[in-house]
């Protein structure tokens, strides 16, 4: 209604206006979805404005045209109903303001000369004023304008609407002028059809006025063409008639349509649907009485059909109180107890003429027929239906238009329907008001164990120097009151990488690969960090974080979680740590030369025994055969003894980190296959040796060549060493998922027992002790991977075998 407001006042004001309301809108229009809301609400509302404005533009801005309304019959005779009325307000519509300047013939007291005479009269008058459309109403006013062939009618447009019977011939005469008729010909089958359905279980008798005249000649002749003759009798004898020559004409009438029989069929068996002449207006007061009163008895099985509007019948009709219908508007709807019909209504008479009008005074062309149909509805009066008692709803067809329909009667099913659904409504309220008040008590309940709660909660933080956090809608940490007391700042809110700022610098990494994983995986994470909130840039303090991912109310993923002062837990652990490393320290060396003691024993006892035996007083009686042996031996443990001093010294190296790797980029593939072809010739004949891998892929990862290449020779090693029989298989996959690549050393094997596979990688372990070896090699392996920045899983089964897997992270993502 606004915008409807500022279109009246002007354009300058509608668009001043129009721009203050845009900036205003524009200035809360803060999200997308209040956007496509402004959107839709800007297209609604100039969709509005221009259907408003056109209206506005066609009322105020009419054309003003001076229509000549001619009328049949006199303005005391009534039967125009609302017409004109209507006939006005589609004037209006279509942009025209009409001047009428109306006309009445009087047809019913004017000879048909003298209905000539004075139109042309008439059409005199009307040629000194301007006029630019002549529109007549009904027959006989139509039939006087035409036949005056006056010279008025080939310059102004003629409209001529609701002529029943229009003569052709004349009409004809008109062939270049813009002279149009819109006919409304009785439709007596339809109105037949229609009258029936309303008694469908009823003898009915159809009561027809039969009039003498012209048009009434014309009338019947149309109305014979739909009825059986078989049903057809005349009610009235010739003593009945006022005068002879009527009664003679309508025995020539009878005569001519074949009904002879009907009259003497007065008294005959009535079927179905029986149809009965009467000349009402020719009948004598006394006998009509009569007639009146005979038929009083068959009142609920009468119906009149009414074709014309004729002052002398309707008198009768609404004495006789039987239903009446009508093929023609006239009349209907005007108190004349019409019941109803199928006619071209006032509506529609009114809307046909005025768009028929606007387009011949618009000069379009119109062509041809020069008749045309006005078109017609079913229509019922309410005030009269609902009258007789015969008559029911249902058996009312779609589609008639019911006027002077009261709104509870028209609506009483709905009206119970929604009496029904008021009193349920009713109902579901009181249930859910019930309900409310019950889950509001629960509420007010949980509230209170909530307040509790929280009170604790505010206790259990305040003790534990705990601060809550959490990050909504973006990058900004958000933490509670506690933080302050926590760490000294009176800034609660951060954005992410402004916070970063007070982590330690190796610290950062981690704090930044924690926030990819918690959106990642809803798992409970955990991460101690060193933050620095004071003025002093060193003082780092160590915090433990306690977080994962949710998600809230709208189904955004949210990060809370919990921020604890953990120095002195830190501080007492890494005295502990201290205290282990050196009493691990002091063991592992009591240890170490124990093993060392043991490992080294074993083969110099083996190699000074055969030394002794070879080179003392007995030499010279050993056997070639047998020496050799023994030099095999001496020199197999020399062999022995280098590598357990080899790999101390390795793993001496490893720890102090004086063992350099030289990175680089490789490809995965290219090394895995060196790899296998290298140690084809190092199988046992025994056993199967299979390569995994897809040749034509490229797998980059950053390593130490040769120190990787020493790891999965010595899981090779291990496997040709404790599998007897079956197969030892080499193989390389890719991860795409996780950005990692796995590589394998699979056997048939043994087997390690699950008791076990937690020690295998610790120094001088191995499953049998009767076995050669150091037992640093898988030691060493688990350290040399970790430099690389990878990490060794194992699976094995007693009796089936075992599989090393080395995983690392791919150089590049596949």
């Amino acid at each position: 209604m606004v915008v409807f407001n500022i279109i009246i006042k002007g354009k300058r004001s509608f668009f001043v206006e129009f721009i203050v309301f845009l900036l205003g809108v524009n200035s809360i229009m803060k999200t997308d979805k209040l956007k496509y809301i402004f959107a839709f609400v800007f297209l609604l509302c100039a969709f509005l404005c221009g259907v408003n404005f056109k209206q506005w533009y066609t009322i105020n801005h009419r054309l003003e045209k001076h229509i000549s309304l001619i009328y049949s019959f006199s303005s005391n005779d009534g039967g125009y109903g609302n017409f004109e009325e209507l006939l006005q307000q589609e004037f209006r519509k279509q942009g025209i303001e009409p001047v009428f300047d109306k006309f009445y013939l009087d047809c019913n007291h004017l000879s048909t000369k003298d209905e000539i005479e004075s139109m042309r009269t008439y059409l005199e008058i009307v040629r000194n004023n301007e006029v630019d459309l002549i529109l007549t109403v009904g027959d006989q006013s139509t039939f006087a304008l035409l036949a005056t062939r006056h010279q008025l009618l080939s310059s102004i447009p003629v409209v001529a609407c609701n002529v029943h019977f229009p003569d052709e011939k004349l009409i004809g005469e008109y062939e270049r002028s813009r002279v149009y008729v819109l006919r409304d010909t009785p439709d007596f089958k339809r109105n037949l059809d229609f009258i029936t359905l309303l008694h469908p279980n009823v003898d009915m008798e159809i009561i027809y006025n039969v009039d003498l005249t012209i048009l009434g000649h014309k009338s019947f002749d149309l109305f014979t063409r739909f009825i059986d003759r078989r049903n057809v009798q005349v009610l009235g004898y010739e003593s009945a008639f006022s005068a002879q020559l009527q009664y003679k004409k309508l025995q020539e009438m009878i005569e001519y349509y074949n009904l002879k029989p009907a009259v003497a069929r007065q008294r005959f068996k009535k079927e179905k649907l029986t149809i009965s002449l009467c000349p009402f207006r020719y009948i004598k007061g006394t006998s009509l009485l009569v007639m009146m009163e005979k038929s009083r008895t068959d009142q609920g099985k009468q119906v009149f059909l009414l074709d014309k509007f004729d002052m002398m019948a309707l008198p009768i009709v609404k004495a006789m109180n039987v239903p009446s219908f009508s093929c023609i508007r006239e009349g209907f709807g005007e108190g004349t107890k019409i019941v109803g019909g199928y006619m071209a209504t006032d509506e529609i008479s009114a809307r046909s003429a005025a768009d028929f009008s606007v387009r011949l005074m618009n000069k379009e062309k119109m062509g041809m027929p020069k008749i045309r149909d006005l078109e017609k509805e079913y229509v019922l009066d309410w005030t009269y239906f609902s009258a007789h008692s015969s008559y029911h709803m249902k058996n009312v067809p779609k589609g008639v238009r019911i006027i002077n329909y009261p709104l509870y009667d028209h609506y009483r099913e709905e009206l119970y329907l929604l009496v029904g659904v008021f009193v349920l409504a009713f109902i579901l309220v009181l249930i859910s008001l019930l309900r409310m008040r019950r889950h509001s008590r629960i509420a007010r309940e949980n509230m209170e164990m909530l307040e509790e709660a929280h009170k604790r909660l505010t206790l259990s933080t305040d003790g534990g120097r705990v601060s809550l956090w959490n990050i909504q809608g973006g990058d900004i940490i958000e933490f509670d009151e506690n933080y302050t007391r926590l760490v000294g700042l009176e800034q609660r809110s951060f954005v992410r990488m402004d916070f970063l700022k007070y982590a330690h610098a190796d610290d950062v990494p981690l704090l930044n690969s924690l926030y990819e994983t918690l959106h990642q995986s809803t798992d409970m994470q955990v991460q101690r960090v060193r933050f620095c909130f004071g003025e002093k840039k060193d003082d780092y303090r160590w915090y433990e974080l306690r977080c994962r991912s949710l998600k809230d109310a709208k189904g955004k993923i949210m990060l809370a979680g919990i921020m604890q002062d953990v120095q002195e837990q830190v501080e007492r652990e890494e005295q502990l740590i201290l205290a282990k490393r050196i009493a691990e320290k002091a063991e592992l060396k009591q240890s170490f030369l124990n093993n060392m003691s043991h490992e080294i024993r074993t083969p110099l006892n083996a190699i000074v025994g055969f030394t002794n035996l070879l080179v003392g007083e007995g030499a010279d009686e050993i056997e070639p055969e047998e020496r050799e042996a023994m030099l095999e031996l001496i020199n197999r443990n020399n062999e022995l003894l280098l590598k357990l001093i080899n790999d101390v010294v390795e793993i001496s190296r490893l720890d102090s980190g004086n063992m350099n790797f030289e990175i680089k980029e490789w490809n995965m593939v290219e090394i895995v296959k060196e790899i296998y072809m290298t140690y084809q010739s190092l199988i046992q004949p025994s056993l199967h040796f299979r390569l995994e891998l897809d040749e034509k892929a490229s797998l980059p990862v950053n390593i130490d060549r040769l120190r990787f290449s020493q790891v999965i020779f010595n899981f090779l090693n291990n496997a040709n060493k404790f599998t007897r029989n079956g197969a030892i298989t080499l193989g390389c996959k890719a991860d795409k998922n996780h950005n990692q690549i796995s590589i394998y050393v699979e056997d048939t094997g043994k087997g390690i027992e699950e008791k076990e596979l937690m020690m295998i990688f610790d120094r001088f372990y191995k499953a049998d002790e009767f076995e050669q070896g150091s037992g640093l090699g898988l030691s060493i392996c688990k350290v040399i991977i970790e430099r690389l920045v990878g990490r060794i899983e194992v699976q094995s089964e007693v009796g089936r075998g075992s599989c090393f897997t080395v995983i690392l992270s791919l150089a590049n993502p596949v």
